[in-house]
């Protein structure tokens, strides 16, 4: 017996308020963060992405970035115009979500995954981005470790992949030929608590970055925001080191947020700051 065809359905035929409706599920739609580094997807580390820089770090996604209505903006004129007129209404509303989450392993793996990417745009009004922790140091290995004269490792890793997103797009590993110059209003960083404290406990603040092998368990929460905001100063401060790094900074982003659980813990309006070496 022959199957019968299934035919794509006409979204023309429904209502411009259900049509409207469909847009706003679609781009207000997004993944779950992965449970475990485990189910993070397959990832492309350093090596195996042609790369210029020292990010040792970092472990980018190998599957296609796409959004959820990428195709729906290539079916018909009025099809994208109407999408697009949905973006620029949830943008007024603040309702436009750009989120990525960022997994923290052994502190010195960085895995960045998408959870909800509306639409592929050159200017985003905040991008939020989660940094969840995992495992523990095995030895004297963290990334965070101070460098020769220079930052620590993972604080260059995390410089890459701003750079990556400012120059590229949410495709990490695209062409920086194809130069997306994303202009960002707000980046927002959020460091989250475990849900459950480690068996082994959080490790002692006091201690700071510098290991000596004898640490054990997780690096709190409170010890990598401290890190974080301390490598977002240093970055701001334009050093000979990070000067050509914060020129893009200053030039893409107006305002950049660091958060503990949601709760804003420091800040810097980039459109009042006047940095040396303009």
């Amino acid at each position: 017996m022959e199957q019968a065809q299934v035919r794509p359905f006409p979204l023309l035929l429904l209502t411009r308020e259900l049509r409207d409706n469909i847009y706003d599920m679609l781009l207000l739609s997004h993944r779950e963060a992965p449970s475990i580094p485990e189910n993070s997807g397959l990832r492309r580390g350093p090596g195996d992405y042609d790369q210029e820089t020292f990010e040792d770090c970092n472990f980018y996604p190998t599957e296609a970035l796409d959004s959820p209505t990428s195709s729906l903006q290539l079916s018909c004129r009025q099809i994208h115009d109407e999408v697009q007129d949905a973006i620029s209404r949830l943008q007024t509303l603040a309702k436009l979500p750009y989120k990525l989450d960022c997994i923290l392993v052994d502190e010195v793996e960085l895995h960045p995954t998408w959870l909800s990417l509306p639409a592929f745009q050159s200017e985003i009004p905040k991008l939020e981005v989660d940094f969840r922790l995992f495992g523990h140091v095995k030895g004297n290995l963290s990334a965070w470790r101070g460098g020769c004269g220079g930052p620590p490792t993972m604080v260059w890793c995390l410089f890459y992949l701003l750079d990556r997103f400012l120059l590229r797009g949410p495709d990490f590993l695209s062409s920086v030929k194809q130069n997306k110059k994303i202009m960002l209003g707000e980046l927002a960083v959020n460091v989250l608590t475990p849900s459950a404290v480690p068996p082994n406990g959080f490790k002692d603040q006091r201690c700071g970055p510098l290991l000596d092998g004898s640490r054990k368990g997780l690096m709190s929460p409170e010890t990598l925001l401290g890190l974080m905001t301390d490598m977002m100063g240093y970055l701001l401060g334009r050093s000979r080191h990070t000067a050509s790094y914060a020129t893009l900074v200053f030039e893409r982003i107006r305002r950049i947020t660091f958060h503990l659980d949601g709760e804003e813990r420091k800040h810097w309006d980039l459109t009042t700051m006047k940095p040396d070496c303009c």
